[in-house]
């Protein structure tokens, strides 16, 4: 009979247990030595940024022949990331096969969630990842080289109190649920030979995160909490309990759960449970992009209307008033052409640190600014990080950081009940973004970040076309949900 190369993890409980990498045989069965080494096939981060898992970390190896070997193998990493086993191995046999063991010395079967991240006092711990060899031919070699490839993927989430009212709250439960039913946990058995998952049994569309005794954290310190998944393309609710509060987040846009690489997800709870409560009024600060005929101050400069932008009900803003958060309009204060600091003279004027108190009295207000300032010609330079300094000492002529600075403080110091939300545009590149990113994460201000995102389509030079708003519309609504 052919012996059949689904082999479960668990099928192999005893013999692996039973063995320690050194199979020396018995009868006329006649052992040589074998020495395989393994890379990982995986890039450092794939299409979506997400890095990939290492598996340097395992210490352990088991492996299994077509001649009947089983067992475990230490493992020792070579230069260049490669793993290196030596094997002794029955002669007669010509493929082999190597896997990452079962978990805590307690059996052979692979269930996922396990365990990747804790907080606290004890360091991050790496379990969890399981790990599969291509098929490898060692008949009449003494040397043998394969690729080991990656079976399952890892969620990570960053759980945070933009408001910091409950950072000092303890955690009792998190869930992440698969709104279309994937899997995201089971019990794997695999298909050696090809090197794939061949059955989940027991497949959950639920996970549940290990969360003992840990406190919500910081948007600059956040609690991370982890676990391997089963690949897959989420959509769903990731809803975080404790004994005062339940925070649920629901994600709309699929996020790629790739074999092998961590997604991380950011879950802000600092607005806690019941329907969302969205902006009365709604500001707007911008350049260009943000402008509109007719709903911005008369003698500000416009961009639109232009292309298939010819309402302003297409702008990214007015579909957020519109069709998202059903608002007002409080004021719009963008300028087109214009930089967050003050430039040099000849170049477009009233730069956003001009332009704070034109609010009257908003909820939330966008601020999305710095494509000008990162264009070479205007000669805006970076600046400082001037946090402490005196509003009334900073220098925002030329200096972006400081002028960005400058505007969150006022427009906090003016409007303190105003929900800031800071907008990385698709040009607002380099030292100019992540400046950004820095400063709102210093505020613990949301941010979203269109760096890198192709949806976002133009009509001309930076400025999106009405596709390329809707996509920044639906996605500034999505990461701020949890806000309100």
């Amino acid at each position: 009979m052919k012996k059949s190369t689904i082999i479960s993890f668990g099928v192999l409980l005893s013999a692996l247990l039973a063995c320690s990498g050194d199979n020396t045989g018995s009868g006329d069965a006649v052992y040589r030595s074998v020495q395989v080494e393994l890379s990982r096939n995986t890039a450092s981060t794939n299409a979506a940024g997400d890095l990939a898992w290492s598996f340097l970390d395992c210490e352990t190896l088991a492996y299994t022949s077509d001649a009947g070997d089983n067992g475990t193998a230490s493992v020792s990493v070579e230069g260049g990331g490669v793993l290196s086993l030596q094997l002794s191995l029955n002669e007669k046999g010509s493929r082999l096969w190597c896997y990452t063991p079962g978990l805590y010395g307690e059996g052979q079967s692979f269930s996922v969630p396990e365990r990747i991240t804790k907080t606290g006092d004890n360091p991050a711990m790496v379990n969890g990842m399981a790990f599969c060899s291509t098929t490898m031919s060692y008949s009449g070699k003494n040397l043998v080289s394969g690729n080991i490839k990656p079976q399952t993927s890892a969620v990570i989430l960053e759980i945070v109190d933009s408001r910091g009212t409950l950072s000092a709250s303890a955690i009792s439960s998190v869930e992440m649920v698969s709104s279309d039913g994937s899997f995201l946990a089971g019990s794997i058995s695999m298909n050696l030979q090809e090197g794939s998952i061949a059955e989940v049994k027991n497949g959950s569309p639920k996970l549940i995160f290990d969360c003992t005794d840990i406190k919500v954290g910081t948007t600059e310190s956040p609690l991370e909490i982890g676990a391997a998944v089963l690949p897959c393309t989420f959509t769903g609710t990731i809803t975080v309990t404790g004994g005062s509060f339940s925070s649920t987040v629901e994600i709309s846009s699929p996020l790629a759960l790739q074999a092998g690489y961590v997604k991380r997800i950011r879950v802000d709870v600092g607005r806690t449970g019941g329907a969302p409560s969205f902006p009365r009024r709604l500001g707007i600060m911008g350049d260009s992009i943000s402008t509109f005929e007719g709903k911005i101050p008369s003698d500000h400069r416009k961009y639109y209307p232009a292309g298939d932008v010819d309402d302003w009900t297409k702008t990214y803003w007015g579909q957020l008033i519109t069709e998202y958060w059903k608002c007002e309009l409080d004021v719009n204060t963008s300028w087109s052409g214009s930089s967050v600091a003050d430039g040099k003279a000849g170049t477009v004027r009233t730069p956003f640190v001009e332009r704070c108190g034109l609010f009257n009295d908003p909820d939330a207000i966008i601020l999305f600014g710095g494509t000008n300032d990162a264009i070479a010609d205007n000669q805006i330079g970076l600046g400082e990080f001037s946090y402490d300094t005196p509003l009334s000492s900073m220098n925002t002529t030329r200096r972006f950081r400081d002028a960005y600075i400058f505007v969150i403080r006022t427009l906090m110091e003016k409007y303190p009940k105003a929900q800031i939300i800071c907008i990385i545009g698709t040009h607002v590149t380099g030292d100019y973004g992540t400046s950004v990113e820095q400063i709102a994460r210093h505020y613990n201000l949301p941010y979203v970040d269109f760096r890198g995102d192709s949806e976002v389509t133009i009509y001309s030079g930076s400025h999106p076309n009405a596709a390329g708003h809707a996509h920044k519309a639906r996605r500034i609504y999505e990461e701020t949900l949890n806000l309100f």
